[in-house]
């Protein structure tokens, strides 16, 4: 994806992040209990978020999308290398809970939702401002 202005960036990386979040937050929803587990509907919320999953990292890599409405922080300029890598992880955790999904073993769709969550906060931790 190309933009014209930082904004557009801005903008286009806010709404797949709200997109990803509604979809993780389903899924934790089953993982912390409140919502009962069904493989089909968990498996279509993670492949929804795995091919969301490679979407924001351009947007968030256009210049001056570190002011305004954002809390991408000037971290990720400063280290792209290691917000890359947090992003690789997503990416690559996310692809795995759709396989993990897919067997219906709960344990381990909960150990591997744990790990992509983990990512998530690597993440924001290192690369959000508060």
């Amino acid at each position: 994806a190309q933009f014209a202005k930082s904004e557009d960036a801005i903008k286009y990386r806010k709404s797949v992040m709200f997109l990803i979040a509604q979809h993780f937050g389903r899924m934790g929803a089953v993982v912390k209990g409140k919502t009962a587990y069904e493989k089909q509907s968990f498996t279509q919320n993670a492949m929804v978020m795995e091919a969301l999953s490679h979407l924001p990292w351009e947007a968030s890599m256009v210049p001056g999308t570190d002011k305004g409405d954002t809390t991408l922080s000037a971290a990720a300029f400063a280290k792209q290398d290691e917000f890359k890598a947090d992003a690789q992880a997503f990416e690559t955790g996310s692809a795995k809970l759709v396989s993990v999904s897919q067997s219906g073993d709960l344990k381990a769709i909960k150990a591997q939702f744990g790990e992509v969550a983990k990512s998530c906060k690597s993440c924001h931790d290192m690369f959000r401002t508060k």
